[in-house]
């Protein structure tokens, strides 16, 4: 299971002080004790209306396109959200609050690795 801690939460709030959309999401992490696979159900529930009908692997596979686009990899590499956030919620779609956690979770993976990138050392 993929963990946030408070202190990252906090860094996360200063890096998407701008996005309302983002700040639920991370309330909602915060709320699941910064287990992101409860998280993403319970944004599932709170942003579509509709229950979570798949998990956090099935959700992370549906986005791997959008997250793996060099630009997007490179972002999450860099610890920046807010492209990836904004890549997944206009590619997939799926609301924000979602896009958000995912982005957490694969910056927290570490993006070239979920991407499968393996870059020789130059």
């Amino acid at each position: 299971m993929i963990t946030v801690t408070p202190e990252e939460i906090s860094q996360f709030r200063r890096q998407l002080a701008n996005s309302p959309e983002a700040l639920t999401a991370l309330d909602t992490i915060e709320e699941c004790e910064g287990y992101l696979d409860d998280a993403v159900a319970l944004l599932v529930m709170r942003e579509t209306a509709q229950e979570a009908d798949r998990g956090l692997n099935d959700w992370l596979e549906k986005c791997r396109q959008f997250f793996c686009q060099e630009e997007v990899r490179e972002a999450l590499e860099s610890g920046l959200l807010a492209p990836a956030i904004e890549a997944i919620a206009i590619g997939v779609p799926i609301p924000p609050g979602m896009a958000t956690a995912l982005s957490i979770c694969v910056f927290k993976l570490g993006a070239k690795k979920f991407c499968g990138v393996n870059k020789p050392d130059a």
